[in-house]
Order: structure tokens, then C-alpha cells, then sequence
């Protein structure tokens, strides 16, 4: 056709060259094609091979994934426990027979895996479902967990715990278990004494001048006058001859010691621990009183320890600075009142009951006063005699549910009234005032948050203050019995039944626990004021409740400031006819900032005061004191895990626990076989 030409490609003579190359290209690119076709069925035949061989092999894959997420469920369990009893550190004390809804001690929302599974949160999209369980605690009191019979004055030393975890995947199960003992850590309750400071509370203006004795080159606590122990700034607190504490002590400091004071017995001798980098006991006055000499103390200096268990150079433990956290606990399901208050405890039987005197604290429209309306404790009004809180002489009213009383400063809404505080002396007459003689004591004594306490104690109960605690009479446990105390043997078993309670009575104030020591002045002498209860005597706190010595059963907490006794050094002649008081019992724990003085010595003899006899409640170590504090430091950890694998569960009997829950502690458990888990379980 006219203008249609056939294009063909023009091929010069120098391109025969890559003609050749192109046509060998296209017969290797057709092997190589034969190559990738030849691989691919070898592929296919060969995935075909393993597929089929992991199908054969599913059930023991699938069984290794199901035991894996068991022992994962299993670590879930353990931590979550361990979370709950730290967040809770009663929690140890529960079992299946005192734990319930209505349970202040043993409530079932902080135990949902006691004897129940509880699945696994958070393992997302997972179609394994993961469970675990805890069982019922045994409180061991040696390394065996074997029996010790009575459990008086025994020290927990572990719990233990059997936990379980479990994995399922459509009909197949994985059990795992393990038995996890938790110690108790370094804190408030697991020591009869525990202080930052060893020395007085620094003087106005001067706590950035008084310090550590160890970080003052063992010159004392005044670092502006070295070598002045008794320094008005801040002077050392010794323990001295006649001393005696049985149970662990600690401080941040080093411990002043003179004319033998015992910690522990012969028989049974207290563990010593300090902060300070080279000594446990400084002794300035018998050339013990360096860091070259302080290993150096002997008998002279101080009497029984023990010296096998005994350290310095331990890691330093914090105070907090604030209970005011108790505070707002109180108002919502405590009782919470206003200003100086006095606090009278008594029991009708296990019920634990509290005469209260509150002259600042308001009686609103709920009868609560400073509480809030849904708080469930009648608190401030007793309905069946029309008494009040802020009427002399108050109102008796049962302790909280809760076990928690706070006492703040009286609030700028509310009216301080005259004679509020109890120091004031005789109404209307000021007769007798203690106003000035009193530590903690502020500029408006009648607005303060002061608690006046006393009594019996049966249960668990805390009391805080946003200033002082005054103990003004006796408090003592019901459930040790009337000479307890009286020796180191005579202590209080724990009981383990139910509804039956461990008497627990915590006291922690933001400054001072003060123990009362009142004084008078009539035509220009002094004396201290009658004995509470005899002839003349005016009522507590204007009276002597320890001319025969003094008995406090309660974990004392004085958060910036220490344990003290009033008026401790007058050396006058007073109404109870001599210048000591005799012996301070106290049995529980005693924590502080700084170390207020309950006495003085002289020539290896009391001089005037009380001598001290400290007891540890070993079963502060596991039972409730509800809310208190501690040093920052958990309160239980981890000491050892035994982890079974391949728990057998084929019963139909529902899982009892490591031993019954009626089963009495400190004997030997009904059966150390591993527990059937069957159908209750809420597994095949």
C-alpha cells in the first residue's frame, strides 16, 4: 500500500555481538523458569509434610502453651497476694471461716482469691483463659512451721501461702502450684523501740543544728557544743540501770548507753540494730564514746544483747511527717472530733466501747458532728440517753467499724471554748493548771488536736492526733489478763478463732505521746498532784497515774517528735511520797522522731521518773492495728517459692486451703497434701 512500509529492525555489523547475548538471555531465562517452578512444588510438598506433622503433634504444643500460662497465672496469683497483704498487712490473719462482706478486719473485697479463682485481667484477646487462687495462711514461728504450742511471746518469723494457678483452652487444664513463704520487713510494729534520733527534741531554732551522734563525730547530738551531752539545745537520751526492753530495737543513731541497761534476757536476748556505720552502743562517759572505741563496750556499759544477730550500718529507715491521711479515713467510716478530747475506753465483752469528751466538736443534724452524713459510726450523739460529745461529761458511743479515731486541730470554722483543754485546770478557776507543763503544748491550747486517753481495750483500734496524745490512766488489753506483763513468759497468745478478737490499740500522734505527770503549786510549793483514784484526787489528766508505776498496752507512733513523761525530772517530795514513779510497762511498740526523756539516774540508781520495762507484742508483727503507719519499707516480701508443676485436681471436693481455717495455729496442720480442686473449682 502507498506510504505503508514493514518496520523491521536494522542491524549493523557491529551489533552481531549482542544479538548472540540476547538470544542465549532468553534460553537461560527459560531454565531458570523451569528452576522456580520445580522449587515451588518442592515448597509445597514439603510445607504440606509439616503441616501435617504439626497437626500430629497440636495436643503437645497446645499443652505446653496451656502449663506455661499456669505458671504464668501462678506468678499473677503470688504478686497479687503480696500486693493485697502489703496494701493490707492483716490480710495474713484470714481465712476462710472470719472473712465476709460485713468483715472490718477480713473483708472478702480485699481477699477474692481466697478459695475462689480469679482470672487473669489483662491477657487481651487471649482465647486461653488463666486463673489463679490463694489458700489459707499458716503463721510459722520457727523454720520447720512446726507446732510451738502457745504462741505467747513467740516472733512470727514467716507465713505461709499455697497458690495456685491454673490455664484452660477448651477442655484441656493446666494446674501449678506453689508454696510461698512472706516475711515480715524492718518496721514500726516488728520492733519494741525504734527512733531516728537518740537524743531530746532540738530546741526552738535548732534542729538544723542537732543531728546523728555518728554523724557528729561521737561529740553528741549538738554539733555547736561538742562533748555537751546534756546540751539545752538538744541533749543524748541514755538507757540506763534498770532499764530493760525484750524485743528488736532500732535507730538511725547510735544508742547511748550507761550502768548496764538489758535488752532481752539470758534466755532470750534482744537483736540490736543501728544505722550508725560503726557502733551499736556508745558509752562518752567510760571511754566508749568513738567510732575507734565504741566495740569496745562491755558489761559496764551495757547488759545483755544479743551480739551473734546484732548490726550496724543498716540501711536508714524515713519517718513519714503527717498522719493527717487518717484524717479523712476517720470522717468516712472512723470518728473524727475537734479539738482537745478526751477518750475513756472501755469493753462489754469483745465489744469495744468510748466515753468521749470533745467540747470543740459540733453535733450536726446527722449526729455525727465532724463527720460526713453517710458515715455509718455514731460518733458524737447517743440516742438512747440524748448525751453529746460536746457536753460534759460527753458520751459513750461504740468504736468505729473501722478501728479508726482522729483528733484535729480545731478548724477556724468551729469555736475553741474556754477550758477546752483539760490542762486548764478547774473550770472557771484555773485552779491547778497545766498549761506550760506539758510537751507539744501550742500557743492555743484550747483549739490543739489533743486526745486524753485511758481504759481497756478489746479489738482493734487506732487513735490520731494532729498534736498530742496524753496518756492519763492505765490502758490495757483485755485479752492478756491482769499480770501478763509482770514477767517476760506472761504474754498474749494469739487466738485464731473467730470472733474472738487480738487486742491491738494503736496511738500516733503528729508531735509527742506524753505520759502525764502532773504538778501543783499551793502556797509556793510544788508537788506532784494526787494519785489518780485516792483521796483528794481530782479527776484525770489533773491527777498522778503512775505513783505505783504505769501500764500502756499500745504501739506508741510520735511522728516529729518522741515518747515522753512529763515533768519527768521534779525531784520534789509530792502526794506520792518519794521523787520516782516507779516502772513504765509498756507492752506493744514505741517509734519516734527524736527521744524524750520518762526519767533520769544517778550513781547507777533512778533518780527521778520511771524506770523502763519494754515488751514486745510479737503479734504486732501479723495482727491488725488498723491503718497504722510504717517507715517506707513494704511490709511483707518474698523469701523463698516452692512451685509444683502438673497439680493433679480430679475430686469433686472443693478446695480446702493448706489446712482448715478452724484449725487452731501454732499446731500441727490437719495435712500438708496438696488440696483437691474439683467442680467448685469452676474447672472440668
Amino acid at each position: 500500500m502507498s506510504g505503508r512500509r514493514e518496520w523491521r529492525p536494522v542491524y549493523h555489523l557491529g551489533d552481531r555481538k549482542a544479538v548472540r547475548a540476547m538470544e542465549r538471555a532468553r534460553e537461560a531465562g527459560q531454565a531458570a523458569m523451569g528452576m522456580v517452578i520445580g522449587l515451588i512444588l518442592l515448597i509445597s510438598l514439603t510445607a504440606g509434610a509439616l503441616a501435617a506433622t504439626a497437626m500430629q503433634h497440636d495436643p503437645l504444643v497446645s499443652n505446653d502453651v496451656v502449663q506455661h500460662l499456669a505458671y504464668r497465672a501462678l506468678q499473677s496469683g503470688i504478686d497479687s497476694y503480696l500486693s493485697a497483704v502489703n496494701q493490707n498487712p492483716n490480710l495474713v490473719n484470714c481465712n476462710s471461716l472470719n472473712t465476709s462482706s460485713s468483715s472490718t478486719a477480713c473483708p472478702s473485697s480485699e481477699l477474692p482469691a481466697l478459695d475462689t479463682w480469679e482470672t487473669v485481667t489483662g491477657n487481651g484477646n487471649n482465647p486461653i483463659t488463666e486463673k489463679f487462687m490463694w489458700t489459707n495462711p499458716w503463721l510459722c514461728f520457727n523454720t520447720a512451721c512446726s507446732a510451738v504450742g502457745s504462741t505467747a511471746g513467740q516472733t512470727l518469723e514467716y507465713v505461709k501461702e499455697l497458690v495456685y494457678g491454673a490455664a484452660q483452652n477448651g477442655k484441656r487444664v493446666s494446674f501449678q502450684s506453689s508454696y510461698v513463704n512472706f516475711t515480715p520487713e524492718n518496721g514500726f510494729l516488728t520492733h519494741i523501740f525504734w527512733s531516728n534520733y537518740e537524743s531530746t527534741v532540738p530546741a526552738s531554732g535548732q534542729t538544723a543544728n542537732c543531728t546523728y551522734d555518728w554523724n557528729d563525730n561521737y561529740g553528741g547530738p549538738d554539733i555547736n557544743n561538742q562533748n555537751n551531752f546534756n546540751s539545752s539545745n538538744c541533749g543524748a537520751v541514755f538507757f540506763g540501770p534498770g532499764d530493760t526492753l525484750y524485743g528488736p530495737v532500732y535507730s538511725n543513731d547510735s544508742f547511748y548507753v550507761d550502768s548496764s541497761p538489758n535488752f532481752g534476757s539470758t534466755a532470750d536476748p534482744s537483736t540490736i540494730t543501728t544505722h550508725d556505720p560503726n557502733c551499736l552502743f556508745v558509752d562518752p562517759f567510760d571511754n566508749h564514746g568513738t567510732a575507734a572505741t565504741c566495740s569496745g563496750a562491755n558489761t559496764a556499759d551495757v547488759g545483755t544483747y544479743n551480739s551473734a544477730t546484732s548490726s550496724d550500718n543498716a540501711q536508714l529507715e524515713p519517718l513519714p511527717t503527717t498522719d493527717t491521711a487518717l484524717a479523712a479515713i476517720a470522717a468516712q467510716t472512723g470518728c473524727l472530733y475537734s479539738g482537745p478530747t478526751t477518750i475513756q475506753l472501755s469493753n462489754s465483752g469483745t465489744t469495744e466501747n468510748m466515753t468521749v469528751y470533745s467540747p470543740n466538736t459540733p453535733v450536726s443534724s446527722n449526729n455525727d458532728g465532724d463527720n460526713v452524713s453517710t458515715n455509718p459510726n455514731q460518733c458524737g450523739y447517743n440516742s438512747t440517753n440524748g448525751s453529746v460529745v460536746n457536753v460534759s461529761p460527753g458520751v459513750t458511743v461504740a468504736a468505729p467499724a473501722n478501728g479508726v479515731v482522729y483528733v484535729e486541730n480545731t478548724p477556724s470554722s468551729q469555736t475553741c471554748n474556754a477550758y477546752a483543754n483539760p490542762y486548764d485546770g478547774v473550770s472557771g478557776t484555773g485552779l491547778y493548771s497545766q498549761l506550760g507543763l506539758y510537751y507539744g503544748q501550742t500557743a492555743t491550747p484550747d483549739c490543739e488536736g489533743d486526745a486524753f486517753v485511758s481504759g481497756t481495750v478489746s479489738g482493734a483500734l487506732t487513735i490520731a492526733t494532729q498534736n498530742d496524745i496524753i496518756v492519763d490512766n492505765p490502758i490495757t488489753y483485755v485479752d492478756c489478763g491482769s499480770s501478763f506483763n509482770s514477767q517476760f513468759a506472761n504474754q498474749c497468745a494469739y487466738s485464731s478463732s473467730a470472733g474472738m478478737p487480738n487486742d491491738a490499740l494503736g496511738l500516733i500522734a503528729f508531735a509527742y505521746v506524753d505520759v502525764n505527770r502532773p504538778l501543783k503549786t499551793v502556797s509556793g510549793t510544788t508537788s506532784v498532784m494526787a494519785s489518780c483514784g485516792g483521796t483528794g484526787a481530782l479527776a484525770a489528766p489533773l491527777c498522778d497515774p503512775g505513783a505505783s508505776g504505769l501500764t500502756i498496752d499500745a504501739a506508741i507512733l510520735a511522728l516529729n517528735d518522741g515518747f515522753g513523761v512529763n515533768n519527768y525530772t521534779f525531784a520534789g517530795n509530792g502526794n506520792n511520797s518519794g521523787n520516782t514513779e516507779g516502772t513504765l510497762d509498756v507492752y506493744g511498740s514505741i517509734s519516734e522522731d527524736y527521744r524524750p526523756a520518762v526519767g533520769t539516774f544517778s550513781n547507777g540508781s533512778a533518780a527521778t521518773g520511771y524506770t523502763k520495762y519494754y515488751i514486745w507484742d510479737s503479734r504486732l508483727g501479723y495482727v491488725n492495728v488498723p491503718d497504722y503507719l510504717d517507715p517506707g519499707t513494704p511490709r511483707w516480701s518474698i523469701a523463698s517459692t516452692a512451685v509444683a508443676q502438673g497439680v493433679t485436681c480430679t475430686t469433686s471436693t472443693a478446695l480446702p486451703g493448706y489446712w482448715t481455717a478452724s484449725n487452731s495455729y501454732g499446731t500441727t496442720p490437719q495435712s500438708t497434701a496438696e488440696p483437691s480442686c474439683g467442680s467448685a473449682t469452676g474447672y472440668p
